[in-house]
């Protein structure tokens, strides 16, 4: 995986109805999270009461009659995103696979948060915590992020995220985003992150696996679990057992999807196959929508 390539297909994204000078997903993003500290709104006349620190000196002498300054709040906040690298989450380092999906989505999400000034952290992990990069903001930021994504080479094959999320939590002072991406697949991870999101502004973002429909093939299948090394051999040679194990992969799906929801986390789900800033973005038009942020009507496209 190159961070060349990891950067340019994240710069793809662009979020119409917002401002050019807007990166990808931000106006969604500003709207979905909102934060700490104030910023210059506009200036207006002095009226009885109002703060005599907050006169606005240059206006007040250009009209010849006292104005103040206006401030709105300003998002001030540390993004953290955890991304999972186990054995399942290694299948291919190109478009299309679940690797380079995950990374593409980490790096849409940080250059998000860098363009609307937040500070962004990252964590990889599997059964450990395998890299972590301390919350920080500026120009070099969102390459370090993908530097580290596209590098990344873990020792651990199984799923854990326990010491992630604690590292995360760890990492912040006050309520914040926090992304966690992964196919879900070998742990608990509704019990791990239902501490996380009591605190937290936890948002699952499901690559392939759970969020994949699955046609098992005619004849005799052996799978194997790449993390346990665990294998079993199915017979889908009939029509009602392909059609059962499809059920059963189904229903695995949704349970994982419930469960994430009753921890208190919000869930997106991303194709492999596909550019995931669409998915990225609807789901910040759905949180923005009932606080009367966004409109119905905007939409996101990948476009290069």
């Amino acid at each position: 995986m190159q961070v060349s390539a990891l950067l340019a297909a994240a710069r793809r994204v662009r979020l119409t109805g917002f401002s050019p000078a807007r990166d990808a997903l931000a106006g969604g993003y500003r709207s979905a999270y909102r934060g700490y500290g104030l910023e210059y709104e506009e200036s207006r006349e002095y009226a009885p009461g109002d703060d005599a620190a907050a006169l606005d000196w240059k206006v007040t002498a250009r009209l010849s009659r006292p104005f103040v300054k206006r401030f709105r709040e300003e998002r001030a906040r540390t993004v953290m995103l955890a991304v999972d690298v186990s054995a399942s989450m290694a299948a291919g380092t190109g478009p299309g696979d679940t690797a380079f999906a995950a990374a593409l989505a980490a790096v849409i999400l940080a250059r998000s948060a860098a363009a609307n000034r937040d500070r962004v952290g990252l964590v990889l992990f599997s059964d450990r915590v395998e890299a972590f990069v301390p919350p920080g903001k500026g120009p070099g930021q969102e390459r370090g992020v993908a530097a580290v994504l596209a590098g990344a080479a873990p020792r651990g094959r199984g799923t854990d995220p326990r010491p992630a999320l604690a590292l995360v939590a760890a990492a912040l002072a006050h309520r914040s985003p926090v992304f966690l991406v992964s196919d879900f697949a070998g742990a608990d991870f509704a019990a791990a992150l239902g501490s996380l999101a009591a605190r937290h502004d936890v948002t699952a973002v499901v690559v392939g696996g759970a969020g994949q429909e699955f046609s098992p093939p005619r004849g005799i299948l052996t799978v194997a679990d790449v993390e346990t090394g665990r294998r079993l051999t199915i017979d889908c040679a009939g029509q009602a057992a392909r059609a059962k194990l499809a059920a059963v992969r189904r229903e695995a799906r949704q349970a994982t999807l419930v469960a994430l929801r009753r921890a208190g986390a919000g869930v997106v789900e991303i194709d492999p196959a596909a550019h995931p800033g669409p998915a990225l973005a609807a789901h910040f038009r759905r949180r923005a929508r009932p606080a009367g942020y966004a409109s119905p009507d905007r939409r996101s496209t990948p476009h290069g």
